[in-house]
């Protein structure tokens, strides 16, 4: 008679993996991390784009008020947004042409009804922001925080920074 090997039984080791209940408890407490710092994320990235756009049209803003200077009067308007004026071709940085930091383009306007100002609108490729804590920054930043109110304007779906009325 064949005898059958005796079974060995191995002592039981612990368990080296994480619970499902210490799994969810890291997932919650992630979860509280990411939704209390997406607020302030949102905050510094309308900054950042505020800022950008400021700063652009306070460039353009000089450009052209020293195209006006040297040439007794302010560039032609072209109508087309993104584009040069052509007295302005060597005076002005190509950012012109491009999309700004909230969407839309840039636009020179030189009419009766404003004599100077740099705009920036919707046109077919890109569309201007209509988040309003953001043109309200970019107001406060240029101007007097208003919008309807001062040399920085909404007006209708472009936000007019005037020059010279």
């Amino acid at each position: 008679m064949s005898r059958m090997p005796h079974s060995r039984h191995w002592p039981a080791r612990p368990q080296r993996g994480f619970t499902l209940v210490e799994m969810a408890v890291v997932v919650m407490i992630l979860g509280l991390l990411v939704a209390l710092a997406l607020p302030g994320y949102r905050k510094i990235n309308i900054k950042a784009q505020a800022t950008a756009a400021t700063n652009d049209l306070r460039t353009f803003a000089t450009a052209f008020g020293n195209a006006n200077l040297q040439n007794s009067g302010w560039p032609t308007d072209t109508g087309v947004p993104g584009m040069i004026p052509p007295e302005m071709v060597n005076a002005l940085s190509l950012t012109f042409t491009k999309n700004t930091p909230i969407g839309g383009k840039y636009l020179w306007i030189s009419n009766s009804t404003t004599k100077a100002a740099v705009a920036i609108t919707t046109d077919g490729s890109s569309v201007m922001s209509s988040d309003v804590e953001l043109l309200e920054m970019v107001d406060r930043l240029l101007d007097d925080g208003d919008l309807s109110t001062g040399s920085l304007q909404q007006v209708g779906p472009s936000l007019v920074y005037v020059i010279e009325k």
